[in-house]
Formats: C-alpha cells, sequence, structure tokens
C-alpha cells in the first residue's frame, strides 16, 4: 500500500478523531466543529437522510476536509461536497454593533484551496466549487448545476447577515426532512438576535411556511445547528 494511502486511512480512522479530540483542550468542555460534523453525518447516516452537504464560506477548508473525513468515514458514497466562497474573502461588512469583520477578510484564492485539498488527499470527482460572492453566483446557473439533488447536511460559515438570508434562501428547495443545518456564528455579536447569521434564520422562517427548524446542538463558542422538517 502507498505510504501516502496508508497515512490516510490513519488519518480517517475514528480513533485517531477520537484521540484529537481528547488532546485538544479546548474540546474540554465544548463540542468543536469536528464533532458536530461528526453529529451530523451520524444524524443522517442513522436517519437515511438523502443528500449532499453544502458549506457556505470555506476560507482555507478546515471543515470542508473535516466533512470529507465523515463522508468516508460514514460511507456516504452516495453523496458529493459542494463548496461556495468567493475566494476572496468577505464583502462590504457594514457598519453594525459589535461588528469584529471587515472586507478581504478570510481570503484564500481558488487555486491556493485546491490546493489544499490535494494535500489532504480530495478527489477531483467528489467535490464541486461554485465562485463568487452569494449575490452573483447563486443564480438560476448554480441551480441548474444543483437540480435533481438535495441537501442533508449545509455548513453556514457566513459570518454576516446579508451573505446567510442568500445562502437560506437558495437552500431552501433542496431541504429535506431531517437535513441539518449548522451555523457556524450563530450567537456572534455577543448573542443579538438582530444582527448575523441568527436574524437571517428568524426572518427566513418568518418569510416562507415550507421549512421549519428543531434546534439541534450547540457547538464550538458561537455555533449552533438545527434539524429541519418540511412541509410539501
Amino acid at each position: 500500500m502507498p505510504i501516502r494511502e496508508f497515512v490516510k486511512r490513519v488519518i480517517d480512522a475514528e480513533w485517531v478523531a477520537r484521540v484529537i479530540e481528547v488532546l485538544d483542550r479546548r474540546s474540554d468542555n465544548r463540542m468543536t466543529e469536528l464533532g458536530m460534523l461528526g453529529q451530523a453525518f451520524e444524524f443522517a447516516k442513522i436517519n437515511h437522510v438523502p443528500g449532499d452537504y453544502l458549506e457556505f464560506g470555506l476560507w482555507r477548508g478546515k471543515t470542508f476536509s473535516y466533512a470529507y473525513r465523515m463522508m468516508h468515514r460514514y460511507r456516504r458514497g452516495d453523496m458529493k461536497l459542494w463548496g461556495f466562497d468567493s475566494f476572496q474573502g468577505l464583502p462590504e461588512t457594514g457598519d453594525h454593533p459589535d461588528n469584529i469583520w471587515y472586507k478581504g477578510q478570510f481570503a484564500c484564492t481558488r487555486p491556493e484551496f485546491e490546493s489544499i485539498l490535494r494535500d489532504r488527499g480530495f478527489r477531483r470527482a467528489e467535490y464541486e466549487l461554485v465562485e463568487g460572492f452569494y449575490s452573483e453566483s447563486l443564480n438560476d446557473a448554480t441551480h441548474r448545476r444543483f437540480s435533481g439533488r438535495k441537501a442533508a447536511i449545509v455548513y453556514v460559515d457566513c459570518d454576516l447577515y446579508d451573505s446567510t438570508i442568500q445562502v437560506l434562501d437558495f437552500v431552501q428547495p433542496y431541504l429535506v426532512d431531517g437535513s441539518i443545518i449548522c451555523f457556524d456564528d450563530y450567537y456572534n455579536y455577543k448573542g443579538d438576535p438582530e444582527q448575523g447569521e441568527q436574524k437571517a434564520l428568524a426572518e427566513f422562517l418568518q418569510k416562507q411556511t415550507r421549512v421549519r427548524v428543531i434546534p439541534y446542538m450547540d457547538y464550538a463558542p458561537l455555533g449552533k445547528s438545527f434539524i429541519c422538517r418540511v412541509n410539501e
């Protein structure tokens, strides 16, 4: 067996992830992003939730790589990973109370990002990237590209209200009973419900009746996840 394949299998092994979490002192008293995605993928497997993994806001691929690992661990050969990012960092953030973001933050070029994925053993056929700011990229062409697919797990790391509401509007038709949505910065802005991802979710739920959510798990310092229930 090639050394690279052997190392990848060791890294993907469940016991290795457990050891890493134990050794990581940050996880002593909270669930990490890795743990959240482990829960989400196992939930999807147990409940036979169909669909792909969609991540909005990739930066350098940490959580995208976690999802790749979990996809293989739980043998979701039917699943594809979809990554959405401007590859230019954040758009204009606006002037909001408690804002900690700035335009261009979290920039990572697409060639650099794809190089990171190759180094981590990603197979090109297993993922798709959609480039551009969401106001432009989440368009009819992208809907056609995603046509016929569903969203089993959605990871929203948009930081900003405007970006998040655009993402939720885009994924709404693809959510199914049991879809899990993870918001990486749900409790940002000091937990203010009138800002950021928290405000976007509340407005999304008010303006449409197809999707309702059940609170699932809190994770990391700012994250919260929900289980979707769909009215067809």
